[in-house]
């Protein structure tokens, strides 16, 4: 997810100038230690470059390749799995993801407990007709195993081109199964209104003037889309809005806030930004046309980052009903800076507090209403009925919300 802004401590007042000075001091030598260190780290690096190209068995890899590995491991060592280097190519595939579509599976991924788990399939795609379910564990990657894998190296193993082949050894239920895959071009569509529903579902919100919007992900295109379907919802003349954000890993931090500016009054909170110092940059919903319907937003253990940044705004500040499981609780921002050579590094810089000032990274959102259970190591038929009992008791409380509101 990246941050669409610059982030905006404590103050230490020291009276005594004996405290002045060695307060200084330490924070001199500390700089100068600093700099030792990196002098060391950086003539590591050029010592490794000189005796690889004197004396390793078989001819190296351009010297890019070698910056870009150590870039790469420079980044891996710090131990978060979110932040990450991308190289050329591949943040090149990272800006087709923005901007709606990708060469590869269709498949959202995300990392839980150091292992790779699909998020969501994408409906139609490669993936969703090879049977990927949200919940598998992507074990290997072309006999490549996955266990401690970067994010955004799985990603890019996964992808390639149109018409090549990929395969996944999948874990579902404490068994293994290896699926080859053919590649293709993934169009990603962000908004799906009531149409994906089965006809009885859809009969039962129309009977009940109802609107219903599923977000699957959010890109540069996610906001105008949610827009139109608001506006559809708006002129059906509907009485409340389900919106559906189970299984949505985020994505773009500023898609997330244009869409809740389409729910939260002008001025409210969105979101606070923390940095490091603990410094927070609150962003509030802006003017404009604005969405007062009874709204419930449905969740599950899927629902994750700007998702969960989209749920935790339109409960606090938007009085939304979420319904379902606990959220995945990613709370934690990445900032992209673009590098020499095309490259990017996707760094964690800040975490989030919802607009009432909880903290979920690690801990997720739970639900005011508990409905179905958690998706992961289900059986198709069993994952289909709980999400179909989770909108079920969606819809219950949307009714009743609605009425209400007469």
């Amino acid at each position: 997810m990246v941050n669409r802004g610059r982030l905006t401590g404590a103050l230490l007042v020291v009276v005594l100038a004996a405290g002045v000075f060695l307060a200084g001091y330490g924070i001199g030598q500390r700089a100068v230690v600093a700099r030792s260190a990196d002098d060391q780290g950086f003539a590591l690096l050029r010592e490794l470059l000189v005796q690889v190209r004197k004396e390793f068995l078989t001819p190296i890899p351009e010297a890019s390749k070698l910056f870009d590995g150590a870039a790469r491991g420079m980044l891996d060592a710090l131990g978060d799995p979110y932040t990450r280097y991308m190289d050329a190519r591949v943040f090149k595939e990272f800006s087709q993801d923005a901007q709606g579509y990708f060469f590869g599976v269709g498949i959202f991924i995300d990392i839980r407990d150091r292992h790779l788990i699909v998020v969501q399939p994408i409906e139609g795609t490669p993936a969703h007709r090879a049977g990927l379910r949200a919940g598998d564990r992507i074990l290997r990657i072309n006999e490549v195993p996955t266990e401690g894998m970067a994010l955004q190296e799985a990603v890019t193993r996964i992808r390639g081109p149109a018409g090549t082949k990929v395969t996944l050894r999948i874990g579902r239920a404490g068994l293994t199964n290896d699926v080859e895959i053919t590649r293709a071009r993934v169009q990603i569509v962000t908004v799906q209104g009531p149409g994906a529903l089965e006809p009885a579902v859809r009969k039962e919100l129309s009977d009940a003037r109802l609107g219903y919007v599923r977000v699957l992900t959010f890109n540069e295109q996610t906001p105008k889309e949610v827009g139109s379907a608001l506006d559809r919802v708006t002129r059906e003349g509907a009485r409340g809005l389900i919106l559906d954000l189970r299984s949505n890993g985020g994505g773009l931090l500023g898609a997330a806030t244009q869409v809740a500016d389409r729910f939260v009054a002008d001025g409210r909170p969105v979101v606070h930004v923390v940095d490091r110092d603990g410094r927070r940059k609150t962003d509030r919903a802006g003017p404009g046309a604005k969405l007062t319907l009874p709204v419930v937003v449905l969740v599950n253990e899927f629902t994750a980052s700007a998702s969960e940044i989209l749920a935790g705004a339109l409960r606090d500040s938007a009085g939304a009903a979420l319904v379902g499981q606990r959220t995945f609780g990613k709370g934690v921002i990445q900032t992209l800076i673009p590098l020499t050579g095309g490259g990017a590094a996707a760094v964690t810089t800040a975490k989030y507090l919802t607009p009432a000032g909880q903290d979920i990274h690690g801990k997720g959102i739970m639900p005011e209403v508990a409905a179905g259970d958690r998706l992961e190591g289900k059986a198709e038929a069993e994952m289909d009925r709980i999400q179909a009992q989770q909108l079920r008791r969606g819809i219950a409380v949307l009714k009743q919300r609605a009425a209400q509101r007469r």
